[in-house]
């Protein structure tokens, strides 16, 4: 019992995309009326049908049946010398079941697609497009790539120059394009290019580029400096114009309230600076005498005031000592016209020490920042008659506290 199957052809060749048919004949070798189904194995029988599948048989008698082998035109079907059988299978004996096997040569093919990204680009100095390769072809792709501008305006580096795809795969390469020569103002310029892809069998793959050179200098940086000197320019003018005159005069205002007449700079005192941080300035229209600045081993006493021009004035001068927490003080009779005072802290304490006028801050100082400092007026601070020059002093550390003020100027009738 059993079958038996013969090929009208064992070795068959096809192309991918196409059919190949082979007739396959069964003779039923057994004693009863017998069905034989048809059925291929190995990986043709993947795209492999057969017409009749199925053929029913009296005992010695035979059948034939076509089989077709229809492989698709893709990457996932392999490409080459593929072995294959056709079974006879018995559906009375499956024992008695009969294979012939044969050979099909599956054809290879090549389906390259390239793509260029961007295909168009913008740069002063170059730019880079990636290239994509895409294998839909059933072989490996051997592809080198090449890149040209027909004006030769251009350079190019591919990385890599050449690329291996798998079927069913995709490769990917780096164009860089720079110009060969550049320029620093002007309008964008456009350079075409082409990027060549060829494989080992097959018409290479040209995809055009476009690479716009821009210049060196952007297009909104000469409107940008314009710009920024107008606005230069007009805060210049808004100064000069508007916040300076208005700064000026309340400074103006505020020492004319204090009683103090503005001049233009204050010199150095014989026995130091300016007052410290911790003090305000006596005026800006004071002027100092012709010493440096103060230190632990200046001269305990005060120096000798600078005189005053008297004009039509009588010349007085007094001092005002610290005498603890009580404030000193001196009255005028007349109009007082001071221009020198000369402050002593020849026990260098620390504290604070106050000059008022009737109640208004003419000058406060820090004691540790000086041991003798003076001051003289070109224009003399005026104390009114019946007007009282309060002298006060707090010092902080121990000891005794003897800061004092020297005052000089001229009284007028």
């Amino acid at each position: 019992m059993g079958a038996l199957v013969t090929l009208a052809s064992k070795a068959l060749e096809v192309v991918p995309g196409s059919v190949v048919s082979c007739t396959v004949t069964v003779k039923n070798a057994g004693t009863v009326v017998d069905q034989f189904t048809i059925d291929v194995l190995g990986d043709p029988g993947a795209f492999a049908t057969a017409d009749p599948p199925a053929l029913s048989l009296f005992p010695g008698a035979e059948g034939s049946a076509v089989v077709s082998f229809a492989p698709p035109r893709a990457s996932t079907t392999p490409s080459g010398d593929l072995p294959f059988g056709i079974r006879a299978r018995s559906q009375e004996d499956p024992a008695g079941s009969a294979v012939e096997e044969g050979v099909l040569s599956v054809a290879a093919f090549s389906d390259t697609f390239a793509e260029l990204v961007p295909r168009s680009s913008r740069g002063s100095r170059g730019a880079t497009h990636e290239l994509a390769v895409d294998n839909r072809g059933n072989a490996r792709l051997n592809a080198s790539i090449t890149a040209a501008d027909p004006d030769q305006l251009l350079g190019f580096d591919v990385q890599p120059p050449g690329l291996v795809v798998e079927p069913g795969t995709a490769g990917f390469a780096k164009v860089r394009v720079r110009p060969v020569t550049r320029f620093w103002r002007g309008q964008p310029k456009t350079r075409p290019f082409k990027v060549a892809v060829a494989g080992d069998d097959a018409r290479p793959i040209v995809l055009d580029g476009t690479m716009v050179q821009e210049a060196m200098l952007p297009r909104w940086l000469v409107p940008a400096l314009l710009a920024l000197l107008g606005l230069l320019i007009l805060a210049a003018l808004i100064w000069a114009l508007f916040l300076q005159p208005a700064i000026q005069s309340a400074a103006t205002q505020a020492l004319s309230d204090a009683g103090f007449t503005p001049r233009p700079s204050v010199a150095a005192g014989t026995g130091g600076a300016s007052p410290a941080p911790g003090g305000a300035s006596p005026s800006p229209a004071a002027s100092a005498g012709t010493g440096a600045s103060p230190s632990p081993a200046a001269s305990a006493g005060p120096p000798t005031p600078t005189p005053a021009p008297v004009g039509n004035g009588v010349p007085q001068d007094g001092r005002l000592a610290a005498d603890g927490s009580n404030p000193s003080t001196a009255t005028f009779s007349s109009t007082f016209y001071m221009t020198d005072l000369v402050f002593a802290n020849p026990n260098g304490r620390a504290g604070t020490l106050q000059l008022l006028r009737d109640g208004f801050v003419l000058i406060t100082l820090r004691l540790e920042n000086f041991r003798d400092l003076d001051f003289h007026y070109v224009t003399p601070i005026v104390i009114q008659k019946g007007q009282k020059l309060v002298f006060t002093a707090t010092c902080t550390s121990s000891g005794a506290c003897d800061p004092s003020v020297y005052f000089d100027g001229f009284v007028r009738p």
